[in-house]
């Protein structure tokens, strides 16, 4: 699985959500602990004062009144007990807490950590269960552990001398997340990802404009020109391409102006050597130049198709490929060629009619060619049409399966006139499906004979015209 998403949009919104989400959770684990830190805090000041309470009340009482005011003094979290001198802890009380009871009493008291003990029913306000370990709560370090069910100790010594045990629980259980933290985390993450992705989505838009202009510039000579909106990057961007755009478009068309002039200054000396041929007394002189007269002929043509390739300002329109596939087949059966169809386009494909015309009829006559026969099978779907001409030839060597499609290419086994062509068949042939936005891919059969398959994307076709 892909962990890392291809596209800058799911990289750009991984790596904000991902940071923000960091930031947050660390916000969250330091905002916990500070207010656990100022929870501990608050409790150890009530734990002092409820103590305070209890020796000043205590102390107040006469020794008639102390049995019942222990009684009253009892809690659920707060207990306390006489304790006699031969029970009474020997280990000492934190300064602090020796401290803050001696401040808000005026006078110093003398106190002993009992230490903690484990509570519950029948437990409360009595040494059993005393066990030896460090100072939990806020006479030690632990302070703060919930949950653990242990009450918090201390012996302290009255005005009189009286020795009583206070045992309280100085906190409740508590959950580790409460409820509004975790509900403001989730929708604190939530207004992230939402604001993460708009803005990552504005800042990729242009990016996405501009491949797709390129693309369809790359399909089609006339598209329009990219709009210079937006932040002063893009709109230098879109600027560039225009200009790109304009050039291109002028390059473009001298070249076929250039073309058209050599195609006529060309003609025009083969043309004046046709006929000073025909004044050659040899007759078999005479059919050798007219033979290398009518190379020269079709190679100029072919070369100059070739160069005016498939930018040729052609528009796209919606082809029935089954007629068109129908009447290939015809034009070459007619020669005396056996060629034969299979299978049918589910729909019309929307592309440019001559260059399909030229690319299919150049692998049709390739097949015939070098293997006589031609089978013409379509494979159609949503995604591609798929047009796969196969022949019995001898097929092409591995490793130039590659080389073939490359312009003025040829096979040492087929240099010969009698096959004709200079090598540009193929060529065009796979331009004319890249210029579809497809491709044009060769294999050898296992039964013999070469099967080259027209690959083109429906969905690129329709997204090129707009269509729906």
């Amino acid at each position: 699985m892909r962990l890392i998403p291809s596209s800058l949009f799911g990289r750009l919104t991984l790596i904000l959500v991902a940071g923000l989400l960091a930031a947050q959770v660390a916000s969250m684990f330091l905002h916990r602990g500070e207010q656990e830190s100022m929870l501990s805090h608050a409790r150890s000041q009530r734990a002092v004062e409820r103590i305070v309470e209890t020796i000043r009340v205590l102390e107040a009482a006469t020794p008639e009144q102390r049995a019942s005011a222990l009684a009253a003094l009892d809690a659920e979290d707060f207990s306390v007990s006489a304790v006699p001198m031969s029970q009474v802890s020997t280990g000492a009380a934190p300064g602090h807490l020796a401290d803050e009871i001696a401040g808000q009493l005026g006078s110093e008291r003398e106190m002993h950590l009992a230490g903690p003990m484990r509570f519950g029913p029948g437990h409360m306000g009595g040494p059993h269960g005393m066990r030896e370990g460090r100072p939990p709560g806020p006479f030690g370090p632990g302070a703060g552990r919930m949950g653990d069910g242990m009450m918090r100790a201390v012996d302290i010594r009255l005005g009189d001398g009286q020795w009583v045990r206070v045992s309280f629980s100085p906190e409740p259980p508590r959950r580790a997340l409460p409820g509004g933290l975790m509900t403001h985390l989730l929708l604190t993450i939530a207004a992230v990802i939402i604001v993460s992705l708009i803005a990552v989505r504005l800042a990729t838009r242009p990016l996405q404009h501009l491949a797709e202009a390129a693309d369809a510039f790359g399909q089609n000579l006339e598209s329009p020109p990219l709009p210079e909106t937006g932040p002063a990057e893009t709109r230098r961007a879109a600027k560039a391409f225009n200009g790109m755009q304009e050039r291109l478009k002028r390059l473009i068309a001298e070249r076929g102006r250039a073309l058209a002039a050599v195609s006529h200054d060309l003609r025009t000396p083969l043309t004046r050597l046709r006929l000073r041929a025909e004044l050659v007394d040899d007759a078999k002189l005479r059919e050798q130049i007219a033979a290398d007269l009518d190379d020269m002929q079709s190679m100029i043509d072919t070369t100059l198709q070739y160069l005016r390739g498939v930018h040729e300002n052609e528009p796209r329109q919606p082809i029935d490929m089954n007629a068109l596939l129908a009447s290939l087949a015809e034009d070459v059966s007619v020669l005396g060629h056996q060629v034969s169809v299979d299978g049918s386009a589910t729909a019309p494909y929307v592309g440019r009619l001559s260059g399909l015309k030229r690319a299919i009829g150049n692998l049709v006559d390739n097949a015939v060619k070098y293997g006589q026969t031609a089978a013409i099978r379509v494979e159609d779907d949503a995604a591609q049409l798929r047009v796969i001409v196969e022949d019995r030839g001898p097929g092409i060597p591995e490793e130039q399966l590659a080389q073939v499609t490359e312009p003025y290419y040829r096979l040492d086994a087929s240099r010969r006139r009698d096959t004709g062509g200079v090598g540009l068949g193929l060529a065009i042939a796979r331009d004319v499906a890249l210029h579809h936005g497809g491709d044009l891919v060769l294999a050898n059969r296992p039964e013999g004979g070469l099967r080259a398959t027209l690959v083109l994307p429906r969905r690129s076709a329709r997204s090129a015209t707009g269509s729906p």
